[in-house]
């Protein structure tokens, strides 16, 4: 049986699909959107003049004759709106305002506990409902103020339902987070793992259809984007490449497996080979500016760091290797702490990959995400669902 879908459905996909043809597209006339889409120019005019009223579009002047009069030029307008995207990690929140064009407005980075206070699910609704407000006091006015709210969390999260199966290094599980913050934040609220959210940013940054985000901290995840979308799997929760085994009778992972990739290419990972092999060791974890410290070593020529840093850029590339031989991906992404030590990690990783996977798969890439992948992406969620979401409340705010 065919199903039908009712004239204002098919309005509002209408107007998020216009929306996303200028968006995308700028500067654009009216009549190059009608022939882009192969859509009645009536149509096009009035969706156009709709969005024009709202604000959400503005034109820009006249642009080149093509034989006729000269078009009116149209542009998104990048501050018709605003988003708001937090990074939850382990130590530390970074939140960030973002107009429609998903540039940053205002961001701060905090840590996330006061010393001693203890991670619970009430904690940390009590933190990011401070940190959104917070952000909405740096919103700029404008014609539609706050669209929404995307937080990105380090760990295994359903983004359909906003619920937390577990964040492992916090010891949260269990919860209806989305719900939860619903109930004090009066703006649509979009939730998804921090990898995810990575993949998400730097997809529409190098517009690379086929991409894996690493983010290696403490733990280690991945965001998967193939043909253009980001895979989350069944449940959500796909890309959890920090527990792929690399090691049979290895390590054991606070997730309770053993020989996890994470316990071998982390911040935990470093922080054991630097005991290891450094008498009087002092540095500890979990703290924001632990690989930082490391990399000054490195920097300032201490071998005992260097060393540290080529062995994890080693397993890293182990572990990326077992992944473009299961993906095949254009591009690997790497952001997290563990970033921060590239230049550092860069050869040991390359030469891993330049030799382990199979085929074609020893040419992929390794580049570095800007430091905002994270936060960028969370915002996006907003964007992409209010905005473009098929047969959502596109442009309906």
């Amino acid at each position: 049986m065919a199903s039908s879908i009712d004239a204002p459905a098919m309005r509002r996909m209408n107007r998020a699909t216009v929306f996303r043809t200028i968006y995308d597209n700028e500067p654009i006339s009216r009549v190059q959107i009608a022939r882009r889409l192969d859509m009645n120019k009536a149509t096009v005019s009035y969706l156009v003049d709709e969005l024009l009223q709202e604000k959400f579009v503005v034109e820009i002047g006249y642009g080149q004759s093509l034989g006729g009069r000269k078009p009116m030029m149209l542009r998104a307008n990048a501050h018709a709106g605003f988003s708001i995207g937090v990074d939850v990690q382990i130590t530390h929140v970074t939140t960030a305002v973002f107009d429609l064009k998903n540039e940053v407005v205002w961001l701060q980075r905090q840590p996330l506990y006061k010393q001693g206070e203890q991670p619970t699910p009430q904690n940390l609704t009590d933190r990011l409902e401070q940190e959104i407000r917070t952000a909405m006091q740096n919103v700029p006015d404008s014609p539609h103020g706050v669209l929404g709210v995307g937080v990105a969390l380090p760990g295994m999260v359903n983004a359909r339902t906003g619920y937390v199966y577990y964040l492992p290094n916090l010891e949260i599980q269990e919860w209806p987070i989305q719900s939860d913050l619903a109930k004090r934040i009066q703006f649509p609220i979009f939730i998804d793992n921090d990898a995810n959210c990575g993949a998400l940013a730097e997809h529409h940054r190098l517009v690379i259809d086929n991409l894996v985000f690493i983010n290696a901290g403490i733990g280690v995840g991945g965001g998967i984007i193939t043909d253009g979308h980001l895979y989350r799997g069944a449940g959500g929760i796909a890309g959890e490449f920090g527990h792929t085994t690399i090691s049979a009778m290895g390590l054991r992972c606070t997730c309770g497996s053993y020989g996890c990739w994470e316990e071998y290419s982390s911040e935990r990972a470093l922080l054991r080979f630097l005991q290891d092999k450094e008498e009087g060791f002092t540095l500890a974890i979990p703290h924001p500016d632990f690989v930082a410290t490391c990399v000054d070593r490195a920097q300032a020529g201490h071998p005992v760091y260097r060393q540290a840093f080529r062995e994890l850029g080693r397993y890293l590339g182990i572990g990326m290797s077992n992944i473009v031989n299961a993906v095949n991906p254009q591009q690997i992404v790497l952001g997290g702490s563990i970033s921060q030590a590239f230049v550092f990690i860069r050869e040991e990783m390359q030469d891993m990959l330049a030799n382990r996977p199979v085929a074609n798969n020893k040419h992929t890439p390794v580049t570095l995400a800007p430091p905002e992948s994270v936060v960028r992406g969370a915002a996006s969620m907003v964007t992409a669902e209010l905005l473009f979401g098929e047969g959502g409340p596109a442009l309906e705010v």
